[in-house]
């Protein structure tokens, strides 16, 4: 098992000191901090936290995983067996990081965004195995985040007293009112190029980030001007 966590807010927004101790006892082979500055409708401070206990391989990867050309970066947690079929067999990190990052590499298409948003999910649906995952897209601006279909890695997502959305493998009990589990029905994105995130009393945390599922199927119809693409199938 490792721990994930990540904020997103107006402000740079860490975990509780006893939810980072939790985390640490999920990941004590390694802890790290990523932070990213991003300009949209308004500021952003994103905060990428990874502990990893590692099981593959010869070494221990850290995470959150950079990429350094373009400041993209994956929190991972899960084991990934198939990738396309094909076995895995040293560390699925990197795969996974290097799948992801393919897929939302430009190709001048003439509508990157749309293109990229189609490969990324036609490449998580290739990977069989429990996962749990945030990532960050900075070609395009979108955080991405998900477990997969049959919920086998924890995910909690919620608001804390600032307005600032928390995604993390889990929180403590005394910052545990008003996290909820990551629903298992697709993957969960959030444009940050037209994101405003100003919440309102009662609106929910889907509206207040303008948070867009993309589902393992064509069967659910998401809302007026939500993302139409879907993934075809979910790997067990």
């Amino acid at each position: 098992m490792c721990g994930i966590f990540c904020s997103l807010g107006s402000v740079p927004t860490h975990p509780t000191p006893a939810t980072h101790r939790l985390l640490e006892a999920r990941g004590p082979d390694s802890a790290c901090t990523h932070t990213v500055h991003i300009n949209g409708v308004q500021s952003w401070h994103l905060t990428l936290i990874s502990t990893v206990l590692s099981l593959r391989g010869d070494h221990v990867y850290a995470q959150p995983l950079v990429d350094p050309a373009t400041n993209s970066v994956l929190c991972w947690n899960g084991e990934a067996w198939k990738i396309s079929g094909e076995s895995i067999q040293d560390n699925d990190t990197e795969h996974i990081f290097n799948l992801f990052l393919r897929a939302v590499a430009p190709v001048e298409t003439g509508d990157d965004r749309k293109h990229a948003l189609e490969k990324l999910a036609s490449a998580i649906a290739s990977i069989s195995g429990p996962f749990s995952f945030v990532f960050y897209d900075a070609h395009n601006s979108r955080l991405f985040f998900s477990r997969d279909c049959l919920g086998r890695r924890s995910l909690l997502q919620g608001l804390d007293e600032n307005g600032s959305l928390k995604i993390c493998s889990l929180c403590d009990g005394s910052s545990a009112l008003g996290f909820e589990e990551v629903r298992t029905d697709g993957i969960h994105m959030i444009d940050l190029k037209s994101c405003s995130g100003l919440p309102q009393a009662g609106q929910p945390l889907t509206e207040v980030y303008n948070i867009e599922t993309l589902p393992w199927s064509c069967e659910p119809q998401p809302p007026a001007g939500h993302v139409v693409s879907s993934i075809t199938s979910c790997q067990p």
